[in-house]
């Protein structure tokens, strides 16, 4: 590859790690208002599960795009690609999607619809399985192996020489 093409695909991950860290924190905001609007609805012990379940689901929505930018950055900065920090972080990707999946199965989750006047009321919607986010999981567990083989066959290229 020539430099100005690496510099390129360098600037490129940089603008992707931003994206990213943006997208983190309208996730945070997203989770905020979104609890801040369960609250508003009625604040009782029985809006308490709904709450919990919003933060664990933001959390679990929020943690991979922070581990990929960490991924995406030791990349750039390292040229480390397949080592055994990176095998985990893609390892800790899928995980998270995988309990978001999880989640969604187990346990109810709540919208609250807004209207231009403020919250309309609290409405329960049962379990659901997430096909898309199932796919993802399945996708980033097998792209864990791939890094991980990746990491061995490196290694053993490295004692070699």
């Amino acid at each position: 590859m020539d430099r100005l093409s690496e510099k390129r695909m360098v600037a490129l991950l940089r603008l992707l790690n931003l994206v990213f860290v943006a997208v983190v924190c309208f996730l945070i905001f997203e989770l905020t208002s979104g609890v801040i609007a369960l609250l508003g609805v009625g604040a009782n012990s029985d809006m308490a599960p709904f709450v919990a379940n919003k933060i664990v689901d933001g959390a679990l929505a929020a943690i991979p795009l922070l581990v990929f930018a960490r991924f995406v950055r030791s990349v750039t900065r390292r040229k480390e690609f397949f080592s055994r920090v990176q095998s985990r972080r893609v390892l800790t990707i899928a995980i998270c999607l995988g309990a978001r999946v999880a989640l969604g199965l187990f346990t109810p989750s709540i919208e609250v619809p807004a209207l231009l006047e403020g919250a309309i009321g609290a409405e329960s919607l049962g379990p659901s399985l997430n096909l898309t986010s199932l796919a993802i999981a399945l996708m980033f567990f097998a792209l864990a192996g791939v890094f991980e083989y990746g990491r061995k066959l490196q290694e053993d290229s490295d004692n070699i020489l």
